[in-house]
């Protein structure tokens, strides 16, 4: 009885032997284990606008994670945050004092060209950053906008981690991990488990570049819930090696399709050996490449139909007033527009109308008249872009010069006179599309003409001053990503009022246009 209890006592302490050292776990795995994390105040170059509103979205998703523990940063400890990348020396006092695993902090800068977030992850008794994401040259200046991006960023930082969660526990082959269903796992989901060997760094920057791992075992799941899992190991590379506190990660294999084989076994690697390779692929098969956005401007044609009216209120001989319309003028435009870079441009236009007008005034020949409409401009300007996108919402400001000129015929004794409007041009106009899902971008322009003129052919006699208005709204419908279907309403008015010795009092060109085109983005 003795000598069986001696045996029993001999196999028990060798096997505890084994398992211990079976159960080892590399100072770099250790040194990577994380259950509290102390939160490094967020600082800014803009008196703390963005800081605490960031710092505070922060703090909020640290205390919603479940694999994290946040402690207190401590009080009266004096370290410049800004610089702890610089100085592990710093942050070993920090962990040290705030009694914690890891710090996490966060830094934002306002510059000339957007605000620039970064965060960074320590962790270790060396004091060095283990995972580090930045934001840069960000355009969007709203504090919610802001605190969406850090949360973003803080997602990446965890996302980088060498490992996904760890075991909690272990009883005979079941065990329970710190990771669930919102990570995606499922009943029936495997993951590995590993111990990390081996960290490699940044030469300079010091932050995790790859790990070395070593694979300890799977485990099967066979019940998930949101933020834990249970399973039982399938494979373990020697008994007892996975314990309370092993790495996990979830299994991330490149997957394959089922190559194609020679009945020797060759795989067939070139597609058009394939046997399916006319059902695939069709005739004449071509490398499908993405085509290139447009970047250098864009070119529009339209054409439409005007109801033009002209009046005229005549002094001389006798006091009258006269007037021509035409209902249905015909209209051609051609305009173009180059892009500097995104936000400046140059542009041109050219259009041209022609109709026939009723001769109004009692005696005056021919009865009917016929009239020209000619129009061209030149501006230069520069794009607002309210978002990242430059074929986002825009407003557009834009200066330049306009020429319009109303030719007609002559008559005798003279009715209507041929005018011609110029002047400089100030522009406000904006669009903004829908939406991803609807191809349709809907805008607006309105035209300040600065001191135009207008001269008069043949001279009624004496000067006048002159006023223009024009606005216009307009739709296009995104065919495809170089062509859209354009539809344009624009609306004009030029008047002129004559001083004294004029055979007439006053003149107005009134004109509303509905045109649509073709528009060609290159």
């Amino acid at each position: 009885m003795k000598i069986k209890m001696l045996i029993s006592t001999v196999v028990f302490a060798l096997s505890f032997k084994t398992f211990a050292q079976n159960a080892y776990v590399s100072t770099v795995d250790q040194d990577l284990a994380i259950k509290s994390i102390v939160l490094v105040p967020t600082t800014d170059n803009i008196g703390g606008i963005y800081a605490k509103p960031v710092e505070e979205q922060i703090r909020n998703q640290l205390n919603e994670d479940k694999q994290w523990s946040l402690v207190n940063y401590p009080k009266n400890l004096e370290i410049k945050s800004e610089t702890l990348d610089e100085n592990p020396a710093e942050v070993q006092k920090l962990l040290q004092t705030a009694k914690a695993d890891a710090a996490i902090t966060s830094k934002i800068i306002r510059g000339p060209r957007g605000i620039s977030i970064t965060l960074t992850l320590f962790v270790g008794r060396e004091g060095l950053p283990l995972t580090q994401e930045t934001l840069t040259d960000y355009k969007g200046f709203d504090t919610a906008d802001i605190k969406m991006q850090a949360s973003i960023l803080f997602n990446n930082i965890k996302n980088r981690m060498p490992f996904r969660a760890v075991i909690l526990s272990r009883r005979g082959q079941q065990v329970t991990l710190n990771l669930g269903s919102n990570y995606g796992l499922k009943p029936d989901s495997r993951v590995s488990v590993v111990q990390i060997i081996k960290v490699n760094r940044h030469p300079k920057l010091k932050i995790l570049v790859s790990t070395e791992k070593e694979v300890l075992g799977r485990v099967k799941l066979f019940k998930v819930e949101p933020y834990l899992s249970f399973g039982y190991i399938e494979l373990e590379k020697e008994p007892g090696v996975i314990g309370v506190g092993s790495k996990v990660m979830p299994d991330e294999f490149v997957k394959y399709a089922t190559p194609i084989t020679t009945p020797s076994g060759k795989i067939l690697t070139d597609v058009t050996t394939r046997p399916d390779k006319d059902v695939a692929f069709g005739d004449d098969p071509k490398e499908w490449t993405p085509e290139p956005a447009p970047q250098y401007g864009k070119v529009e044609v339209l054409a439409g139909f005007s109801s033009y009216t002209q009046n005229v209120k005549i002094t001389s001989p006798s006091a009258q007033s006269i007037s021509g319309n035409a209902s249905l003028a015909p209209n051609l435009l051609i305009r173009g527009e180059l892009w500097l870079n995104p936000e400046w441009f140059v542009g041109a236009s050219l259009r041209q109308s022609v109709f026939s007008i009723d001769n109004s005034l009692a005696g005056s020949s021919p009865s009917s008249l016929n009239e020209s409409m000619s129009q061209y401009s030149v501006t230069g300007g520069y794009n607002f872009l309210l978002s990242n996108d430059f074929f986002g919402p825009k407003i557009q400001v834009s200066a330049g010069y306009q020429d319009t000129n109303f030719k007609i015929d002559d008559s005798t004794p003279v009715a209507f006179t041929s005018n011609k409007y110029g002047g400089l041009l100030m522009s406000l106009g904006g669009s903004f599309p829908l939406g991803p899902e609807i191809p349709v971008e809907l805008g607006g322009r309105f035209d300040l003409f600065l001191n135009p003129t207008m001269s008069e052919s043949p001279n009624s006699g004496g000067g006048n001053s002159s006023k223009i208005n024009s606005f216009s709204f307009f739709g296009n419908y995104r065919l495809k990503q170089k062509f859209a279907i354009k539809g344009e309403l624009l609306f004009e008015n030029f008047s002129s009022d004559y001083k004294g010795g004029a055979d007439r009092s006053t003149v107005s060109h009134k004109m509303t246009t509905l045109m649509g085109g073709i528009q060609y983005l290159f």
